[in-house]
């Protein structure tokens, strides 16, 4: 119904301008015939040429609204895309530096995990053995540091050989150094050590998480044997999360660390959410790829749970901010690469009747943020004139409408 309301008013303003057209092109080759010459009449036709003029009525009808342009801080924007991933310090790859079955698993991918917590359990006959080599070598070193320090006095006391004393030292090093190298091995097994000192041994180790984060994959099920290295999981932890942005060659020189960046989610809501996330360029890769581009990555200001790593992101990086003349967006008329305004001409009295005149006036429009666009009026404009700010498509509109069926409107 609101539709067929505007364009029948659109239908009435056509008839009243063209019907106003004809009447002034009337009077104005009347006025022509008898005082051709009068340089009067002659600048009068010059004015009124190209304005489209509405009754008061026709003004209220539209709705048009007046303003100036206004000083607002206004930053030069480069758009670009990108994706959402994570720091490699944040992306974690589960292995085991020795094979085994995996008896069990309560992981599904998209599962919350903590740093610490039991991702998976291995059983292998290697485990069983490297703890028993492990209980006999520490005990060898207990009989060897014993009789290594029985050896030493008696070569105090110049009662044993020198050479026993120094194969009693040789066997605790070497037998030290065993005892530790067994002692990482199963530290990386995760074996409790304490448990293992009281000659407690396990067949089977815990496979734990090395940090807190969600489960992305899950590459093993129970009965499965693996094998040394083996990837068992894939861990992510969201928290830090950036954006890294494609930026043209051509582009990247206006970049700079430390600048904003306005991020929103490609098909978010089916294309039409408008939430913004808000970022800082924090670095900037000094190669340029293959394709002329350059990537640049930038952190988010807060955490968002709603992205993913892959996700894809169209950004804009504002490069710098200034102050300078705007209006809202609906005043400025874009047709191809040429933008216009309506300006106010004023109001005159015909037969009673008042007249509002504007006059499509050709601008150049810059960067547009938040509803407002830069424009620079033409010199002979004063900066301060009164311009259409709401109605000027419906104005354009009646322009247009009245050049295409051959009529003038003033």
């Amino acid at each position: 119904m609101k539709n067929i309301l505007r364009i029948n008013l659109l239908l009435l303003l056509l008839t009243a301008l063209a019907f106003s057209a004809c009447n002034r092109q009337t009077d104005t080759d009347t006025e022509e015939h008898h005082q051709q010459g009068e340089n009067h009449t002659d600048e009068h036709e010059e004015h009124a040429e190209g304005l489209v003029e509405l009754t008061d009525e026709q003004f209220k009808t539209v709705g048009i609204r007046l303003g100036s342009p206004e000083e607002r801080t206004l930053s030069n924007l480069i758009r670009v895309n990108g994706m959402v991933n994570v720091p490699p310090q944040q992306k974690v790859s589960v292995s085991t530096p020795y094979g085994g079955i995996l008896t069990s698993t309560p992981l599904l991918p998209g599962q919350a995990v903590k740093q610490g917590q039991l991702l998976a359990m291995l059983e292998n006959p290697e485990f069983i053995r490297l703890q028993q080599e492990y209980l006999e070598t520490t005990s060898q070193l207990e009989f060897q540091e014993q009789e290594y320090e029985r050896q030493r006095e008696l070569s105090r006391e110049n009662v044993g050989t020198l050479k026993t004393f120094q194969q009693a030292t040789s066997q605790v090093k070497i037998l030290r150094s065993r005892a530790e190298g067994l002692r990482q091995q199963l530290a990386l097994l995760g074996v409790s050590m304490g448990e293992l000192a009281k000659g407690k041994i396990t067949r089977t180790v815990a496979v734990r998480s090395p940090i807190t984060g969600t489960v992305t994959e899950v590459n093993v099920n129970r009965g499965r044997f693996v094998n040394a290295n083996d990837i068992l999981f894939e861990l992510i932890n969201t928290a830090g999360l950036y954006a890294e942005l494609t930026v043209f060659e051509g582009d990247i020189a206006r970049v700079q660390v430390g600048q904003r960046v306005r991020l929103s989610v490609i098909g978010e809501n089916g294309g039409t959410s408008s939430h913004e996330r808000i970022g800082r360029v924090r670095y900037i890769n000094r190669e340029t790829g293959a394709d002329r581009t350059v990537k640049v990555f930038a952190a988010l200001e807060k955490p968002d749970a709603a992205l993913r790593p892959g996700t894809f992101l169209k950004a804009l990086i504002e490069t710098q901010s200034a102050p300078q003349p705007a209006l809202p967006e609906a005043a400025v008329i874009k047709s191809g690469t040429v933008s216009q305004v309506f300006v106010y001409e004023g109001k005159e009295e015909h037969e009673g009747t008042v007249h509002h005149q504007f006059r499509p006036v050709a601008v150049q429009a810059g960067v547009a943020e938040n509803g407002y666009q830069a424009v620079t009026l033409p010199a002979t404009i004063r900066k301060d004139a009164q311009v259409v700010i709401a109605g000027a498509y419906d104005l354009h509109s009646v322009l247009n409408n009245s050049e295409e069926v051959g009529g003038h409107v003033h």
